[in-house]
């Protein structure tokens, strides 16, 4: 996964004048499909009062969690197509279907996308009291203790899960999956010790990692983290997870008969969220790189990586049981 910063000018972003009419003529609902600590509900709060700003409407973050994901992202594509309900998704809201047979919806095809809007890398974490002190120490931790130990992710079908289940496949590892509605209630459980170990977002745990309650292994990107430079990345970790790379981003996007007015004005309100100053130190420090494309760009990267995560779940024979 290639990091990249928002160093483009306004300009890039600006909305054509609208002659269609007023949009919104009511408040925006932006829809995150996971209970609240992970990345989207994050980004989704963050950017959602500059976004009013613009738009001189309320947006109201709503979370509906549940089925990896696939309960709020299918109100979304219920809704009626006039950019008054939007999707703040992480990769779950295209990856968990995939897991499904039959998949329930196609995203790529059901969305038009109104901006990627930042990646953000996964990261492995444990307790703080936990007896692996580093990643060495965690895979012998895992070896030793076959069928003994859980691990949290933020629900069935999301990459989460599949860092877990890839992880299993390369290694050999005998561990069982505990599937929660988000990050947030998966970093609380570890906390409360029912579960060893989160495949979590960078900004789900960064709060935790800070706070000293939890301990931060590897990081499940290619590259070391910027925030995190001593922290090894699994890849590096042992030769059977050289080509292990797990990581998410957050990405706004509004059913696909959406027209384009609403969505060019929509894309006008998250680019000057994006660059607002006060925000962009807070982005950074909880692990988001932001990227913001145009829908068109959007739409072409969503049908990329729809299309990688299809063959990567067939070829691991993943499959969630929901």
């Amino acid at each position: 996964m290639r990091r990249r910063h928002l160093l483009a000018s306004p300009a890039l972003f600006a909305a054509p004048a609208l002659a269609q009419g007023q949009f919104p003529d009511r408040p925006v609902t932006m829809v995150v499909p996971f209970a609240p600590g992970g990345s989207p509900d994050i980004a989704g709060r963050l950017v959602a009062p500059k976004m009013a700003e613009v738009l001189g409407q309320p947006v109201v973050v709503e979370n509906r969690a549940g089925a990896g994901s696939t309960i709020g992202t299918r109100s979304v594509l219920q809704a009626r197509p006039d950019g008054h309900t939007v999707l703040m998704g992480s990769i779950s809201f295209m990856m968990a279907p995939l897991t499904m047979d039959p998949p329930p919806f196609d995203s790529a095809a059901g969305f038009r996308v109104i901006s990627l809007l930042a990646t953000v890398p996964y990261i492995l974490v444990v307790r703080a009291d936990a007896p692996p002190r580093d990643i060495a120490g965690f895979h012998a931790w895992v070896r030793d203790n076959p069928g003994k130990l859980n691990y949290g992710s933020a629900g069935n079908g999301t990459p989460l899960h599949l860092g877990g289940a890839i992880y299993s496949l390369l290694t050999g590892a005998q561990m069982t999956h505990v599937a929660y509605r988000g990050t947030g209630p998966a970093m609380a459980d570890l906390l409360g010790g029912n579960v060893q170990m989160v495949f979590a977002d960078l900004p789900g745990a960064a709060p935790h990692i800070r706070a000293g309650t939890v301990r931060p292994l590897a990081s499940l990107v290619q590259q070391r983290l910027s925030g995190f430079p001593d922290l090894p990345t699994m890849a590096e970790s042992d030769p059977r997870l050289a080509e292990y790379e797990i990581y998410t981003f957050t990405m706004l996007v509004a059913p696909k008969a959406t027209p384009d007015g609403p969505v060019n004005r929509l894309h006008e309100a998250l680019a000057t969220a994006a660059r607002a100053p006060e925000l962009q130190p807070r982005f950074a420090d909880l692990g988001f790189d932001i990227v913001m494309n145009s829908p068109a760009e959007g739409d072409a990267y969503l049908a990329r990586e729809q299309a990688k995560w299809a063959r990567l779940i067939r070829q691991a024979g993943i499959r969630a049981d929901f």
